[in-house]
């Protein structure tokens, strides 16, 4: 990457000057309620329901096979009723993030669209490593897998109008790769999430684990990113044969992990 841009990155960085994004703000509203001592299916549904998208897609989700339900049912309150208000929770901030990461076109959008899918591949083998291993919160797995590299999305967003050569070198994403930890920390600030959260934007990059600490949310993450970047099945084994992957009690992903993986991903489509 130009180090012209680069250096202009790290500046804006340092400086506190990098423009964030900000939070779609009835998924703002529908977190509070859900999180609220006083939330109800009812509540949630009144927020959830300002935002024709984020409703689709809930009630997609209530409808679909990983609930079991025998009947489905076009009711958003009834929808929200059946998840759960923990679950919805979730569901609502990652389809917040869908949103964030809707890709125009251009070579921007495909910048975009990679750290999109490369998340949502994240975010279901998460939710699988975490429902397997017994070890997590499944929910709490979806989110950090969907959440783990948003700090790339205000760095392109810093370089979209850039030449599309800039933007097309293969080494650009991965030059980020060192800052995006640092922009994730200050936008999960800027959105007031939890410290939980926060410790998975910056720490997912590393495998390294300490086996007489109880299991984090972040050790999940860890687990899941180095998989889903790793094209190689050999190097995939060893992975799965690793410290942090025998602390999850997951060392290894049966064709039956990889269709469940698959029907989790048709929630972001």
């Amino acid at each position: 990457m130009d180090h012209r841009i680069f250096k202009h990155m790290i500046e804006s960085l340092s400086q506190n000057r990098l423009v964030l994004p900000a939070f779609p703000q009835a998924a703002l509203r529908a977190r509070a309620v859900a999180g609220s001592d006083d939330g109800s299916a009812i509540a949630v549904a009144r927020e959830v329901a300002k935002d024709p998208a984020l409703s689709a897609r809930i009630l997609k989700v209530a409808n679909s096979s990983l609930f079991g339900f025998s009947q489905n049912t076009g009711s958003l309150q009834q929808a929200i009723s059946r998840v759960g208000l923990g679950h919805t929770k979730t569901l609502v901030t990652n389809f917040a993030l869908m949103q964030l990461m809707t890709p125009p076109r251009g070579a921007y959008g495909r910048l975009i669209r990679t750290i999109r899918d490369h998340s949502i591949e994240v975010a279901a083998l998460a939710y699988v490593i975490c429902a397997k291993g017994k070890a997590f919160n499944s929910n709490k797995g979806l989110l950090g897998g969907m959440l783990h590299d948003v700090g790339y999305l205000p760095l392109i967003q810093f370089a979209k109008n850039e030449p599309e050569e800039v933007l097309t070198d293969p080494s650009f994403i991965p030059s980020l790769r060192e800052l995006h930890t640092q922009s994730g920390n200050l936008l999960l600030m800027y959105w007031q999430f939890s410290p939980e959260l926060v410790e998975v934007v910056s720490g997912h990059e590393s495998i390294a684990c300490r086996m007489d600490e109880p299991v984090t949310l972040r050790d999940v993450i860890a687990l899941a990113n180095a998989i889903v970047h790793e094209p190689d099945n050999a190097a995939r084994e060893m992975l799965l044969s690793s410290p942090l992957a025998v602390k999850l009690a997951v060392t290894e992903l049966t064709e039956a992990d990889y269709s469940r993986m698959a029907e989790v991903k048709q929630f972001f489509s």
